[in-house]
């Protein structure tokens, strides 16, 4: 499996199932403990080319 699919899947498996999950999917793969730290972390910005979000304003 290609490394961007694993690490999407593993975004879904934290969303579903939590960290824990997600990790131990990860480190199936052999993807290095600082990538996996980084993937969920849960950072707004992955990479320096990657765009920021766009900001919402909410009223609630």
């Amino acid at each position: 499996m290609r490394l961007s699919k694993a690490i999407q899947q593993a975004v879904v498996i934290d969303a579903t199932k939590g960290a824990a999950f997600a990790w131990a999917y990860l480190s199936s793969f052999e993807v290095p403990s600082a990538t996996i730290l980084r993937v969920l972390s849960g950072a707004r910005k992955r990479r320096e080319t990657d765009p920021l979000p766009e900001r919402r304003v909410t009223t609630e």
